[in-house]
């Protein structure tokens, strides 16, 4: 069974949530700085101290690292704005807090609504790349003239590392790695600069905590083999 063809099955046996939409979840927020996913701050370039927030060859927007005792709230698969858990069926939902910063907390966290219309199946590719060590687990549309999808994989031995790859059919160039297991993704091009935002929700973790976050890639700039003038 094909990596695509595995993640449609697994859609399709998903079980119905239990709870009714609006009901109150425990979820707590911290915030996640980019040194917990692997990154860095770069100095230069304009931006002030502690610099820019980098992570591989993309940018650090903001994170949080969610928590709750929940047993429904894991295993994490959907993220188009509300997030979707696998094993219970459930959307969970939340008001987003912004500080000067991106997302700084959550309020009001609850079950909620399904973040696509009735009917609607999120588009995948027919044939990503396959990355030795990793296993596939999800992509959208990265809105690039060098590449169609943004995808996750998760290492296939068990630890806690991942890879978030930019791809065609013929190539693939690897955006960052991080340390955990990533759960969904969703891409939305930015309106007034070459750059693609990237939410990605966690797998969850076994001791209830999953981390949120954003990344920024820019991906509007076509790649060429001359030097460019800005790298990412």
């Amino acid at each position: 069974m094909t990596a695509i063809m595995a993640l449609l099955a697994t859609a399709v046996t998903t079980p119905a949530c239990p709870a009714p939409v609006g009901e109150p979840v425990a979820i707590t927020s911290t915030m996640l700085p980019v040194e917990a996913i692997g990154g860095t701050h770069a100095a230069g370039n304009g931006w002030p101290p502690p610099g820019d927030a980098r992570v591989g060859l993309v940018r650090y927007e903001w994170g949080l690292l969610l928590r709750s005792d929940d047993p429904r709230f894991a295993d994490f698969d959907l993220s188009p704005g509300p997030v979707h858990s696998r094993s219970s069926g459930c959307w969970f939902q939340w008001e987003s807090h912004w500080g000067k910063q991106g997302i700084d907390a959550i309020a009001a966290p609850h079950i909620g609504e399904s973040g696509y219309t009735v009917g609607y199946t999120p588009e995948q590719p027919t044939n990503p790349p396959m990355i030795a060590g990793y296993r596939f687990v999800s992509a959208g549309k990265a809105y690039s003239p060098d590449y169609a999808w943004v995808g996750l994989w998760n290492a296939d031995d068990g630890t806690a590392r991942s890879q978030v790859i930019a791809f065609t059919d013929q190539r693939h160039k690897a955006l960052a790695t991080l340390p955990f297991h990533l759960g969904g993704l969703s891409t939305l091009p930015s309106p007034d600069t070459p750059a693609l935002g990237i939410t990605i929700i966690g797998e969850g973790r076994a001791d209830g905590t999953v981390p949120w976050f954003q990344l920024q890639w820019r991906s509007g700039i076509r790649e060429t083999t001359a030097t460019p003038a800005w790298r990412p």
